[in-house]
């Protein structure tokens, strides 16, 4: 007995730790402009009552939190960008005697199985000395299983690890959409920059070789949180403080087994965060600084602020109108302009992701669920089967319905006739209609 007090007062020091643990994961941005407000995701080993919370901004002091979700990431899904080193080095013999890429290819099968039929949403990439899309989001499991058997061994030139200039640009792929997005990168090496090492420009990067600093800084910029796997000896020392800054961790490992367990544990731990939402401050420069409490810890994450928020103190009222009605004239070109090439079929196109959508005979839905004809994912107040575009063939006309009110043209309907170019509004998500031998 004597034995299991001492044992628990040795431990409880590590459990009292543990509980107060804090971490913010994400900050989203895409509200502040049109509803001025900002999601906070976090994670805290239990679980927060919203009067326990406490926002701050370093300039503006504390804001006000005007809601909490407990579970925000199970029905709204995430959005995972897998993205695999496919340098050279990932072909040798690792510890369990098979290739390090054959051990990655059959832990990201695993991980497909559980994200199948879920609300999730993925898409893939691969880097060596350039970066490759091989299943883009809104792409299916299926897709990305096949894109991931076909991956081969590349060529001399081509097996270089440009793990920092990958991660830079993969930030820019996201569909600028609400909700939660991850990058999971699986890596056997350090960052190998052509430029750097051999001086010569690489074909899409030039001179520029990506440090450290700029990877986080493009993470913190996007609201997107980075998980690093390392699966040899000569991990990217780098790369844990990366992932930390982002919101995500770093995770060295050797097994197929161990790989499967983190890409499930990443998961597990994102649907397990919570997220505030709070009415955005005034902020006084070009960036400002979140701080959340709770239980006596803190996290803080520094953020860019788009033009208007961050210098509107200090522009005269003048200024802040033309750059409103700068922004308006941009939205008004859009029933004024023309697509590039005439459409063949008719489509629909989401500006957010510029994904397209080709029409369906009979009914094509729009809405967030992942049977949706276009999904629109990461938004709350959009429903599963939101809105429904039906085509007469007879008459070769379509019309959107849909139960709750939408904006086409910026007018409110339920129900109408499309003709090419309507601008159609849903909850914050931009979609343009067209077809054959119509103009915008």
């Amino acid at each position: 007995m004597k034995k299991i007090l001492a044992l628990l007062i040795m431990i409880s020091p590590v459990l009292q730790l543990g509980a107060d643990n804090l971490q913010i994961s994400q900050i989203d941005l895409n509200r502040l402009l049109f509803q001025g407000s900002i999601d906070i995701y976090f994670t805290a080993d239990n679980t927060p009552a919203i009067d326990d919370l406490t926002v701050k901004e370093k300039s503006a002091g504390e804001l006000q939190i005007n809601s909490l979700d407990t579970s925000p990431n199970k029905d709204a899904g995430i959005d995972f960008l897998l993205l695999i080193d496919n340098s050279g080095s990932m072909y040798e013999e690792s510890y369990q005697g098979s290739s390090r890429i054959k051990q990655a290819k059959l832990a990201l099968n695993t991980f497909l199985d559980r994200i199948d039929n879920t609300n999730d949403r993925a898409a893939f990439y691969a880097f060596n000395t350039g970066l490759q899309e091989l299943a883009p989001f809104g792409a299916d499991t299926a897709e990305i299983r096949r894109s991931l058997s076909k991956l081969e061994e590349p060529a001399p030139e081509m097996a270089y690890t440009e793990l920092y200039n990958s991660l830079v640009k993969i930030t820019s792929v996201f569909p600028k959409t609400y909700g939660r997005r991850a990058v999971i990168v699986l890596s056997d090496g350090e960052n190998y920059s052509v430029s750097e090492h051999l001086g010569t420009a690489h074909p899409e990067w030039g001179m520029f070789a990506a440090a450290p600093a700029d990877v986080e800084s493009a993470f913190q910029r996007a609201g997107i949180s980075l998980d690093g796997i390392n699966i040899s000896d000569d991990r990217d020392e780098a790369l844990k403080e990366i992932c930390e800054a982002s919101g995500g961790k770093f995770h060295d490992v050797r097994s197929t087994n161990d790989i499967s367990s983190v890409y499930n544990g990443i998961r597990d731990k994102i649907l397990n965060e919570y997220k505030i939402t709070v009415t955005a401050p005034a902020f006084s420069g070009g960036s400002g600084l979140l701080m959340l409490t709770y239980a006596g810890r803190t996290d803080s994450r520094e953020i860019p602020v788009p033009v208007l928020f961050g210098s509107g103190r200090d522009l005269p009222l003048p200024a802040i109108l033309i750059a409103l009605l700068l922004g308006l004239a941009g939205t008004a070109m859009l029933y004024v302009l023309r697509f590039e090439k005439p459409v063949k079929t008719a489509l629909i196109q989401s500006l957010g992701s510029n994904r397209k959508t080709i029409l369906k005979e009979g009914a094509t839905v729009i809405g967030a669920s992942r049977d949706a004809d276009m999904t629109i994912a990461g938004n709350p107040g959009i429903d599963a089967m939101h809105a429904t575009i039906l085509h007469d063939e007879k008459t070769g006309v379509y019309t959107l319905i849909s139960e709750k009110t939408v904006r086409v043209n910026n007018r409110k309907v339920k129900e109408k006739r499309l003709a090419p170019g309507d601008v159609i509004r849903i909850e914050g998500s931009t979609i343009i209609f067209d077809e054959p031998d119509g103009s915008v």
